[in-house]
């Protein structure tokens, strides 16, 4: 009797519950530059409806970021970067508009870079995003899924370095022997 009463239950829950199709997904790949410096390399992803994306916007909180500026953009997109505002407690932002065509559903466009501080502990967090219509009004919000791009250890790099001035050091005495070599004959 527990059973099918579990059963009806969660039937019902399934059948009360609003449908979900996602209109987008954001990724991003952050890489710490120095100090409070940081990078963040996002890709766009159409996954349903609207079919296409024009527009979006991702908000980079007024506590946790400052000093925005947009590194890079795509050729076929417009895009604006706005400084969060702590006075106003605004998030900054990172605006994107088509000029062409924009993304289809299962097409992905990257290259939206922005570097920023980030004034928080550890490494930044998912950001908020919208998608919106012609008139620039939201249709689809959602939180970006986050990476944080590996930096070598110091002791790695210094290792590349020692083996790299070992093989300029080497070709630097053969090439010294050649000569010497050349000129005795």
């Amino acid at each position: 009797m527990k059973a099918r009463l579990v059963a009806l239950l969660l039937g019902a829950a399934t059948l009360g519950a609003p449908s979900y199709s996602a209109a987008a997904s954001i990724s991003v790949t952050f890489q710490h530059l120095a100090g409070s410096q940081w990078m963040g390399d996002f890709v766009v992803t159409g996954d349903g409806s609207p079919s296409v994306i024009n527009d979006f916007t991702i908000y980079f909180p007024d506590a946790s970021f400052a000093a925005l500026s947009l590194g890079a953009s795509p050729a076929a997109w417009d895009s604006l970067i706005v400084q969060p505002d702590t006075t106003l407690h605004s998030p900054g932002f990172l605006d994107s508009l088509a000029l062409g065509t924009g993304i289809g559903v299962g097409a992905s466009v990257g290259g939206f870079e922005v570097k920023f501080n980030f004034l928080g502990a550890g490494s930044p967090l998912p950001l908020r995003f919208d998608i919106n219509d012609a008139n620039f009004h939201a249709v689809y919000s959602g939180l970006t899924t986050t990476a944080v791009a590996a930096v070598p250890e110091p002791e790695t790099a210094l290792l590349v370095l020692v083996g790299l001035g070992a093989l300029a050091g080497r070709r630097m005495r053969q090439h010294r022997q050649q000569l010497h070599s050349g000129s005795t004959a």
